[in-house]
Order: C-alpha cells, then structure tokens, then sequence
C-alpha cells in the first residue's frame, strides 16, 4: 500500500497533518461474508492511522449485544458501519432500531444499491454518510469515517449546548417567577402595613365605645346585650386580621439566637396544650436527642410552629393523634441554583435539622396544594382564617435559610409539614449528633 500523498492538489486523502482524532473501535453490521471481506480490505487500504479495531456482527440481535457488552466494559464503540439488510431486519428501520440503541455513537450506511432517495432520508435522520458497495475503495472509505466521526462529534457538543441553553432558560425563568413573586410580597407587606395602621386607631376607638356600653346593659334593655357581643367578636376578628397583616410585613425583622429545637417544639406545644386537650388531641413525641442547635429567633419559630400545630388540629374535627418530631438528616434538593453566591442557603448533601408535624386528617386536596402559601388563600369559612398564616411562616422560615414543605401523606392519610434549618456548630461542636451515617435519614425537595 502506497503513503498516502501530502501533496494538497493530488485529490487523495491525509491524515498527516492537524489529524483530528480517529475512530479506534468500529462494529460492522454485516451478514454478507464476501462484503465484511471486501470491507476489511478496503479498511486496510485506507490511511487511517493507527488501525482501528474491528468487530462484527452478522445479525441486528448479535450487534444489540456487543454494543451493550461494550458501553459497560471498555465503553461505547466509536462509530458503526451498517447493512440495512440483516437476516433480522431490513431497510430503514434496521437504521432506526441501531440508532436507540446507540444514540451517540456515529453510523455509516453500507448499501448493496445507489438509492438517492433512501440515502438523503437516512442522513437527515442523522446516519453520517451513506456508501454504496460497488464504488468503495480504501481512500473513500477512510475519508468518510473520519468525517463522520468528526461530524458526530460535532452534532453531540450541539446538542449539549442546546440542552445547557434550555436548562438555563428554565432556570432564569424561575429565577424571573421566583423576583416577581418576591417583588409582589414585598408590595403586599407595605400594603398590609399601611392598611393595619390606618384601620387600627378607629377600630381602638370601636373598642372604647364598646367597653364603655357594656357596663351600662342593665339601662340599655332590649337585645342591647347580644348587639354588644356582636360587635366585640366582630372587632376581635378585625383585630387578628391587623395583627396577621402587621406579622406579615414585619416578619424579615429577626433577632436571632441560639436555640434548641427540642425546647422550641415543646414551648409550642405548652402554649396550645388547651386547644389541644379540647380538640381531643393526642400528642405522639419523638424528638432526637444531641441534636446540634440551630441560630435563630426564637418567638417567630414558635410562632410557625404553633401556626403548623392548630392547623393540624383544625384538620382532625374528631380528634385523633398529631405526630411531633425532630431529627437530623441529610438535605436532597434538584435546586435551579445550586450556582448562587448565599453560602448560607440549603444545598444537597447538607446536613439539616428538621422538625415535623404529621396530623391524621383527609389532606390537602390536590388542586390547591401549589396555592396554600399565597397571602390571603385560605379554605377557611369567612370569619375562620385570613389566610395569613402559612404565608407569614413560609416567610419566617425561609428568612431563617431554611424550607418549609406542606404534603399529602398516605397509609394513613393526612398532611406532613416539615420545617428544615441549618445546625449551628459555630459554639458547640460537641453536640454533633450521633446518629451513625448509615442511619441519617434523607430529606427531599422537589
């Protein structure tokens, strides 16, 4: 076999020079034995240096195997050169059924007839050239599998970009979603506070006029009584919606300290025990002990928290048992920004502390489980709820580094919230917990 010629005017074809890299593992789907023969000569007579390897296979079955033998030892095969013809299959759905099995792998068509229609269809659905038998030769050959390799390489770095592009797209369209959302909630906060204030000084001044009448019932006669304890739940009602708004926009204002969430929890649960006790409510406790503290203020988490328990409660109207938990974990999240700059934020792989309440109700239905935390949503009769409070707490948890997850639980039914922190090891790195790794749990995010 003659060097192959440097000289560029000749026509014939070289590698000597800027020679991207060539294909050193090829399978050849042939079942025809003079033809795999033919090929393995015109492989010789090629330039392509080094020599590649070759295997063979005669049937579509036969090359399923070795390409899936292939990826889990030594790796995919570099390119394949197909007959459409197989004892097994024929014509181009021989082509496609290679193609899901080896979808980043380069195919060169090898075909018996010069069909032009057949060969443009095979190449616009993504065979790298297509070579008809009788015009092959070693120059052809060689020319043609390097360039289809190269062009398979190429169409796989495109198709990555353009899957990093539509990644990155939908990233900055929730990041977008998630500005917007924090731009309406903060809008909302200055309203919120605005309106509490201007109705607070009359609704003070109803309460004096109520105040001062009931202690005059006796000289008022008729329905004067019932009349005045309209008003006094109606102003009470007016004053916990005030006080909701005032939480709302003043709950980015945090005094932070060191806490354990085992007194946390329990604090919240003294503070409510009376609503419970009348709600014929059982509390079940399993709370984990040498739990490392958590930095954070501690009346506005006992203020989710009790938030979390009575709507729990509300959920259970027979009474029943309210699961209580706390524990360490190991935090698992697929993030949209797991490039930020917050050192602070939760990441997968981090280890968190996590407090849980699960009641035993009917849940939440399914289509307003994604609306719970939007200020003013609420299921509630009028007169029951503002639909404040998961906003507010979602708010105070989230202003912690931290996440708070609502979701429907089966066997038995009802609702799991779970409020997730970061421990704080900064003062007391002693009160690691001891939970072997083997038995960390692991809490997700979607």
């Amino acid at each position: 076999m003659k060097p192959p010629n440097d000289n560029p005017s000749s026509g014939s074809f070289s590698l000597e020079s800027s020679r991207p890299k060539v294909p050193t593992r090829i399978l050849c789907v042939e079942d025809n034995d003079g033809d795999f023969r033919l090929f393995q000569l015109h492989l010789g007579d090629s330039p392509l240096k080094p020599r590649p390897s070759l295997q063979r296979a005669r049937t579509l079955s036969e090359a399923a195997e070795l390409i899936s033998s292939a990826s889990d030892q030594s790796g995919p095969f570099d390119l394949i050169v197909l007959d459409l013809s197989l004892p097994d299959s024929a014509g181009p759905a021989t082509y496609f059924r290679l193609r899901n099995l080896a979808p980043e792998t380069a195919i060169v068509i090898l075909s018996g007839t010069t069909d032009h229609e057949l060969s443009l269809e095979m190449v616009q659905h993504g065979a790298q050239d297509y070579l008809p038998k009788d015009t092959l030769s070693g120059d052809l050959l060689g020319r043609s599998l390097l360039y289809a390799l190269e062009r398979q390489r190429v169409r796989m770095g495109m198709k990555k970009l353009n899957d990093q592009l539509q990644r990155t797209t939908c990233e900055l369209q929730t990041t977008q979603m998630h500005l917007i959302q924090a731009e309406k909630l903060e809008s909302l906060g200055r309203l919120a506070a605005g309106v509490a204030h201007e109705v607070k000084n009359p609704l003070g001044v109803l309460q004096m006029g109520v105040d001062y009448f009931s202690n005059k019932t006796a000289t008022l006669g008729g329905n004067a009584e019932l009349i005045l304890a309209n008003m006094q739940e109606a102003i009470t009602r007016a004053d916990t919606i005030i006080h909701d708004m005032l939480d709302f926009s003043r709950s980015d204002q945090l005094k932070m300290n060191l806490c354990n969430v085992n007194e946390l929890m329990g604090s919240s649960l003294r503070m409510v025990h009376h609503e419970l006790l009348k709600n014929k409510i059982t509390i079940i406790k399993t709370l984990a002990t040498n739990l490392p503290n958590v930095r954070v203020d501690g009346a506005k988490l006992e203020q989710v928290l009790i938030n979390i328990i009575m709507n729990a409660a509300q959920a259970m109207p027979s009474g029943g048992p309210l699961l209580v938990s706390t524990f360490s974990a190991e935090f698992s999240e697929s993030s949209h920004d797991e490039g930020s700059r917050d050192l602070e934020r939760l990441r997968s792989g981090d280890e968190v502390i996590v407090l849980e309440v699960r009641d035993h109700g009917s849940g939440i239905p399914e289509e307003i489980l994604p609306r719970i935390f939007e200020p003013f949503f609420t299921t509630k009769p009028t007169g029951e709820g503002t639909g404040l409070g998961l906003a507010v707490a979602r708010r105070i948890v989230e202003l912690h580094r931290g996440r708070l997850q609502m979701t429907n639980m089966t066997s038995p039914t009802g609702v799991r919230a779970r409020i997730v922190l970061q421990p704080d090891f900064s003062l007391s790195p002693q009160a690691a917990p001891s939970i072997p790794q083997a038995e960390v749990p692991t809490v997700q995010f979607i």
